[in-house]
């Protein structure tokens, strides 16, 4: 079981802020938290096979920590089928029987529904007959009422309000069902206000918030929040990995993600070694995706989930693998309420330029491949092609992990960029030392030029630091050549 220290919580923030100087007397020594519970998103039961294990590992591991509740938001099932909601109850009642933990305590299910629970997937239900919709989608007519009933003995609301040792949570389902959130706030606000936090549950990013913009909602619920800075929204739907620093912001409100159960997705950013197949650019990429190209775009080796550690001032969130079975990294520690200046605004975090580097004797290697390489996207195998390797760049002294590489082929009159995901992206740190890899198509290249091949290493934030490190070779297309490190301004 997790405790938080004082000095671990003062350590959290000095981590999270970049190493900016902050104050280690915040807050008075935390002690026990009044609340902790389980936030676990995009459990997709019906597509990846691993699906309703990951689900069973994380709950019984989640059954050990002493929790009081768990928060699901979302896309429990990959294509809103009765049949692919049934497991997770199964699974909820074989970890909690009764609602229980092993030790007896209470443990309280909340679920806001996502997009792949409430509308299907690509027309799953273009031609279905009334009676086949009764009998198989989770939100046709009254299913869920009678659904929500029989498998969770719960009460279906469009939004839903539950008090858990002293915390109120307030969910929302998907947004097509039209919960009036807005209107739900501004009714009930003097119920909401104070420091105190409270935990706002929803699958849609709160829009200009945490994680990707492509993830994000309306705005309605940005707006119904925006005037409780004690709020904090707990959502899923980009798959963004919590070893993105992104996934949690804080403004006028607080905005965390929870990852996702299935896997550790990429960015909505076109990346070219990115599984989004969503792009309009996706096939015409260079490069095959990381991960399981047939995924929604990223690396199953990226499944996880949180843990809340609740007090009144402030949440320690925790990040946890699910097939590595240990932390993604250190517990965000964040304050509550949150201000629009304080250690989790996106603005401040960024300009803390603690870009991770090389290691000091790195050596690269830059091949001709005149038979096509494996790492070619699909449309471009069997093409000549230069395949560009090079070490992991590591976090330096506190600073921030590698997120992705910046890949530059420029010879005279002409510069090719590649931007690519660190292998491993997604992954606790100590499993992601993996090397990086690049390919240039030989006839994308200026022919008989001398080329410059340039590797800079940057975080989430897309720091590469004020003075920062670059893997730097000048060459022609002969076999092989070593690249050496350098460092520039």
């Amino acid at each position: 079981m997790m405790n938080t220290t004082r000095r671990e919580f003062a350590q959290g923030i000095l981590t999270f802020i970049g190493g900016t100087a902050f104050p280690f007397d915040l807050f008075a020594d935390a002690g026990r938290p009044a609340l902790r519970f389980g936030a676990i998103t995009d459990v997709h039961i019906g597509g990846r096979g691993t699906a309703k294990a990951n689900l069973e590992k994380t709950l019984r591991w989640l059954s050990t920590q002493a929790i009081d509740a768990v928060v699901c938001t979302g896309d429990i099932a990959h294509t809103g089928l009765i049949q692919e909601i049934e497991p997770f109850a199964e699974v909820w009642h074989q970890v909690f029987p009764g609602g229980k933990s092993p030790d007896g305590r209470k443990v309280e299910l909340m679920i806001a529904t996502g997009n792949h629970d409430v509308d299907g997937y690509s027309g799953r239900w273009k031609g279905f007959s009334e009676e086949k919709l009764r009998a198989c989608r989770i939100t046709h007519r009254d299913n869920p009422e009678r659904l929500w009933q029989r498998l969770f003995n719960d009460k279906w609301e469009l939004i839903w309000r539950k008090e858990v040792k002293g915390y109120t949570f307030i969910g929302s389902q998907w947004q097509s069902l039209n919960p009036p959130i807005e209107a739900y706030m501004q009714e009930h606000a003097d119920t909401l206000k104070g420091t105190k936090p409270f935990f706002y549950c929803q699958h849609a990013v709160p829009r200009g918030t945490c994680g990707d913009p492509g993830s994000s909602d309306t705005g309605a619920s940005t707006r119904a929040l925006t005037s409780f800075p004690n709020a904090v929204a707990i959502s899923g739907h980009s798959h963004l990995t919590p070893a993105n620093e992104l996934i949690v912001w804080q403004g006028a409100f607080t905005s965390i993600g929870s990852g996702c159960l299935h896997e550790g997705g990429s960015p909505f950013k076109n990346y070219e070694n990115a599984s989004a197949f969503w792009h309009p650019t996706f096939k015409q990429r260079k490069m095959a995706p990381i991960g399981d190209p047939l995924a929604w775009g990223g690396d199953p080796s990226g499944a996880c989930f949180m843990l809340y550690e609740v007090y009144d001032d402030h949440l320690v969130v925790h990040r946890r693998s699910v097939p590595y079975e240990c932390p993604i990294g250190p517990a965000f520690v964040i304050p509550i309420p949150a201000r629009p200046d304080g250690p989790f605004d996106l603005k401040r975090r960024a300009a803390a330029r603690h870009p991770p580097q090389f290691p000091t004797q790195a050596k690269v290697v830059v091949k001709t491949c005149p038979d096509g390489h494996p790492l070619a996207g699909k449309s471009f195998e069997g093409k000549p092609c230069v395949y560009v390797t090079f070490p992991h760049a590591k976090s330096v002294a506190g600073g921030r992990r590698v997120y992705d590489y910046v890949v530059v082929a420029e010879a005279a009159d002409k510069k090719i960029v590649r931007e690519i995901l660190a292998a491993g992206y997604c992954r606790p740190e100590g499993f992601a030392d993996l090397p990086g890899e690049c390919i240039f198509l030989q006839d994308e290249l200026p022919a008989a030029q001398d080329t410059r091949y340039t590797v800079t290493p940057r975080d989430c934030f897309g720091n590469a630091g004020g003075i920062h490190q670059k893997l730097i070779v000048d060459c022609g297309l002969s076999d092989i050549h070593l690249l050496r490190l350098s460092v520039s301004s």
